[in-house]
């Protein structure tokens, strides 16, 4: 005999549908803060690569300069300007992100698009308790990210820039 699902059978799949479709929402319904917090960390690493590739493009060295609004050109022009590599570090030049870093105050890419200046870059934003940081090792200027572990008023560190869990 087929008599089909009970009411009761029923409302129990769709609240676990319920479930599994909370699970699943976009990025874009997470907390604007912690998402302009993962932008201010890609921005940074886009605006390093634009560093290599405008040195690449120009084939001669050149130099970007980071400071609180994001990679521009430097303010002493030993070195000259990465042309087109100026990024913002928010959508608006005046964002929250807090920056710190131990970063020498001009960065140099090598005619083949080498990264000459290393060291941390820190990102806070003032309603998170989480830090976002990013390594720029040498000698090859590779680039890892992830959360920072320690208080941000003690001298900055690499060690204390951790990789994000994968879940």
């Amino acid at each position: 005999m087929n008599r089909g699902f009970t009411l009761l059978e029923l409302l129990i799949a769709l609240v676990v549908l319920g479930i599994l479709a909370t699970l699943s929402l976009p990025s874009s319904m997470r907390d604007p803060a912690q998402l302009e917090l993962e932008s201010g960390l890609r921005r940074l690493r886009v605006g390093l690569d634009r560093g290599r590739l405008a040195a690449l493009r120009q084939q001669a060295p050149c130099a970007l300069h980071l400071s609180d609004q994001g990679w521009r050109p430097p303010t002493s022009l030993v070195v000259p300007a990465c042309a087109g590599a100026s990024t913002w570090l928010a959508e608006h030049a005046t964002g929250p992100l807090v920056l710190q870093s131990t970063l020498p105050h001009t960065v140099r890419f090598t005619a083949n698009g080498l990264v000459l200046d290393g060291g941390l870059v820190l990102l806070r934003h003032p309603r998170l308790s989480r830090m976002a940081c990013l390594v720029i090792g040498l000698p090859l200027g590779i680039t890892r990210t992830g959360s920072y572990h320690r208080d941000p008023t003690l001298e900055l560190s690499s060690a204390h820039c951790r990789p994000n869990d994968a879940g």
